[in-house]
Order: structure tokens, then C-alpha cells, then sequence
């Protein structure tokens, strides 16, 4: 084979994580048009459908991620909790598993997202690893932030601490060596040598900030990190009937997307609120509703358990959603403004990026509690400086992102010969 057909490369994403495996599969289809081979692995059966749905090949490894434990991963994900299934004994099947498929398959380069364990199986095998990843929690953006919003709220007290934070969160980023016990004994099991800093430890050979804002502000990123652009999911299909026949309805259509790590009250409260307005609700948070949950919805809102949002754009007014990275993407790219409450720091910041852009408004649990989530969409729905740096970011946020971390990637594995 010449030229990018010897591009071998397998994707690995927590398939737990919905907003991971849809920006490792618009990837990964770059990769494919690029010329290169495509396979995927995970642990988690939670989204590997939409990886299968998307033409590709699915692997699950064993110890296969139960339910439960990709709940905790999600609760430590959003400081929720300290406690993590990643025992000694679970990291070591992990690291055989990931070994033998690598074995197995001989890929020349492995993307990952917050896939732990192949920071040590990758380098034991000697293949390089590039991590597609957000701005947010990066290497360059925790060395270099001026805020970090560990508080939710706006106020004053809560901007000082989120800078305080900041300052703190920065220099032990610089100095801070603690990894995991398992982690650090199953890297000796296999002779790799973790780097001694923690956030080195969680450096790939290639670091591929898919977000907005480097890509647009040219903002200093870390050695190995490479600013690609927006990576959003553009899923097969269409919309349903209807949904496509409210463009024919005389009034506003807003959008409700949560994404993977909320939860059911949140969505209940966020579809309760939003239909008191006079307007049609699409929302894609079917998965976290119950059937007497569905069946007491009013008759103005929608429910799905999953939509291809991007579909969205040109039919939407506004969207209220959570903060993950592609969600947020989807938002901006719609053209229409957004209220995003963040459930952890890392959606937090992704969302503070567009308030300062101007088109969108965070919101909190408790604006929810006091019933503020109409009054912030009537105001995405009337407000000219939103609308108008709205259709602004449309323009600015296309997805470019995977075809350009596909030419690294493929150049990546082209560039790689395997000790035999």
C-alpha cells in the first residue's frame, strides 16, 4: 500500500460519553476519506450504536463499563464525587485488553479521548496517541487561565473566588504529581514510565484542541497541542415529520439538548419551565425521562431520545443546553443565541467562552429554583445584541475541525514504523 491507505488508525473513546464519540466519529470518517483504515474500540455500550450506525467497526473490550460505573465516571467527571471504578485490578484488564487488540490490529497512531488506561497501553506498545480534546482543562488553558469557574454563579463574590481559583488551580497544575495508584502500578507492570507531572501524564504525543476559541484569538497553547477547529457531531438521517412540519408553525422553535451527563430532574425542570412560553419545544433529552414523565409533558413540546441537531440550524430560535463541548459547537453553528447551564467547570468555561462572544447567557440551578429559565429564553428570543452575534458565530463555527485532525493524524501514522 502507498501513500494515506497505510494510515492505520484506531479510535478509542469512553462510549459512555456521547459528546467523545461523536467528535472521534466525525474524525474518524475524515480519516476514512483521507484514505486512511478505521476501526474503533470502547468499554461502554451506551453510544457504540451510534459509532456502528456510522458505518464503522466496534469492538468492546473487556471489562466491559457497566451502567453504574459509567454513571460514577460521569459524577467525578463533574466533582460530584471522588470515587472512580478504575481499581488495580480493572486497570490491568483494561491495559491486557487494549494491548492485545493493538497486537492484533497493528495500528500505526490511536486517537483517544479521556481514555486513561491507553496512556499506558499506547506507550507499552509503542504507538503514538493523539488525544482529541477541548480547549477547556487543557494543558495550555490550565497553565495560562485567568478565571476558573468553580462556583456557578455571577456575582461578585463568586467572580472573586473563580479567580482566586484560578491562580491556585495554575500553580499546582505546574507542580502537581499525584496519579493514581493503579494507574502508576500497572505503568511499572509494563515497564512505561508515567511522566512525573500529572498533566504531563495526560499528554498524547499530539494534542488536538477541537474548539473555537484558539482557532480564532491565535491564544498561546501548550508544546504538542495543535488549535484544529470545532468537531461536532453530524449524524446520519433526518428529522422527524414533526419536527420538519414546524416550519409552518407562526411562532418560535427552541431547542432542549442535554447531552450526556445530566440527569432526569434537570430535564424534567428544564422542559417544565420552557413550556409555559408560548412557543414549540424540540428537545433531545428523551433518554433521561420516564414514559408518566413524557405523558404529562405539554402539548407544545417534543421529546426525543436522539436528534441530529445540526439539522437543527435555520429551523431553531434559540436552544437551552447544557455545556459540553459539541453541544455548545452545535449551538453556535445554528446561528440562533443559547442559555447553557454548565453541570461542571470544564461546560462552565466552554459556555463563558460564548457569553463573552455575546451569544448566549448562562444560567444555574438556581435560576431554576426561583423559575428564572422563561424570562432568559423570552430574552434569547427578543433580545437584538444576542440575535445579531448569534448569526455572527454561525459563520465562524462550521465544523472544519475533523478534516484538519485527520491530515495530522493520517500524516501521524504515515510517519510511524512499529518495532517488529
Amino acid at each position: 500500500m502507498t501513500g494515506a491507505s497505510q494510515a492505520r488508525v484506531l479510535f478509542a473513546p469512553e462510549t459512555f460519553n456521547l459528546g467523545e464519540t461523536t467528535r472521534a466519529v466525525e474524525v474518524a470518517r475524515a480519516v476514512e476519506a483521507a484514505g486512511g483504515e478505521v476501526a474503533f474500540m470502547g468499554y461502554s455500550r451506551r453510544f457504540a450504536d451510534y459509532i456502528r450506525e456510522g458505518g464503522f467497526t466496534f469492538t468492546l473490550l473487556d471489562p466491559e463499563l457497566s451502567e453504574r460505573d459509567a454513571d460514577q465516571l460521569i459524577a467525578a467527571d463533574q466533582g460530584r464525587s471522588l470515587r472512580h471504578p478504575f481499581t488495580t485490578d480493572v486497570v490491568r484488564r483494561r491495559v491486557a485488553s487494549e494491548r492485545a487488540i493493538i497486537e492484533r490490529w497493528q495500528p500505526q497512531c490511536i486517537v483517544i479521548g479521556t481514555t486513561l488506561s491507553l496512556f499506558i497501553s499506547a506507550r507499552a506498545s509503542k504507538v503514538p496517541l493523539v488525544y482529541v480534546r477541548p480547549y477547556a482543562m487543557s494543558r495550555g488553558h490550565l497553565t495560562r487561565m485567568e478565571t476558573f469557574p468553580l462556583l456557578s454563579g455571577h456575582g461578585a463574590v463568586a467572580s472573586g473566588v473563580n479567580r482566586v481559583t484560578a491562580r491556585v488551580v495554575g500553580r499546582l497544575v505546574r507542580s502537581v504529581r499525584w496519579k493514581p495508584r493503579s494507574f502508576r502500578r500497572v505503568a511499572a507492570e509494563h515497564g512505561v514510565r508515567l511522566p512525573a507531572r500529572t498533566i504531563e501524564a495526560l499528554d498524547a504525543d499530539l494534542n488536538l484542541i477541537a474548539s473555537l476559541p484558539p482557532l480564532l484569538d491565535q491564544r498561546p497553547l501548550a508544546t504538542r497541542e495543535v488549535a484544529v477547529g470545532p468537531v461536532f457531531a453530524q449524524a446520519t438521517g433526518s428529522l422527524p415529520t414533526r419536527v420538519e412540519a414546524l416550519a409552518t408553525v407562526d411562532r418560535p422553535v427552541a431547542y432542549v439538548g442535554l447531552g450526556s451527563s445530566a440527569g432526569r430532574e434537570l430535564a424534567r425542570t428544564v422542559l417544565e419551565q420552557v413550556s409555559d412560553l408560548d412557543i414549540e419545544i424540540v428537545s433531545s433529552a428523551g433518554r433521561y425521562l420516564t414514559d408518566r414523565d413524557r405523558a404529562a409533558l405539554a402539548p407544545n413540546v417534543q421529546v426525543y431520545d436522539f436528534l441530529p441537531a445540526h439539522l437543527l440550524a435555520g429551523r431553531i430560535d434559540a436552544s437551552v443546553i447544557h455545556g459540553g463541548e459539541g453541544t455548545v459547537q452545535t449551538a453556535c453553528a445554528s446561528g440562533a443565541p443559547f442559555a447553557g447551564i454548565g453541570l461542571q467547570a470544564e461546560q462552565r468555561l466552554n459556555l463563558d467562552e460564548c457569553v463573552r462572544a455575546g451569544n448566549a447567557i448562562r444560567f444555574t440551578t438556581r435560576d431554576l429554583r426561583r423559575g428564572n429559565l422563561p424570562a432568559i429564553v423570552d430574552r434569547l428570543l427578543t433580545d437584538a445584541h444576542l440575535r445579531g452575534a448569534a448569526r455572527r458565530m454561525r459563520d465562524l463555527s462550521q465544523p472544519v475541525g475533523a478534516t484538519r485532525s485527520a491530515e495530522m493524524i493520517v500524516d501521524l501514522a504515515q510517519s510511524t514504523t512499529r518495532p517488529v
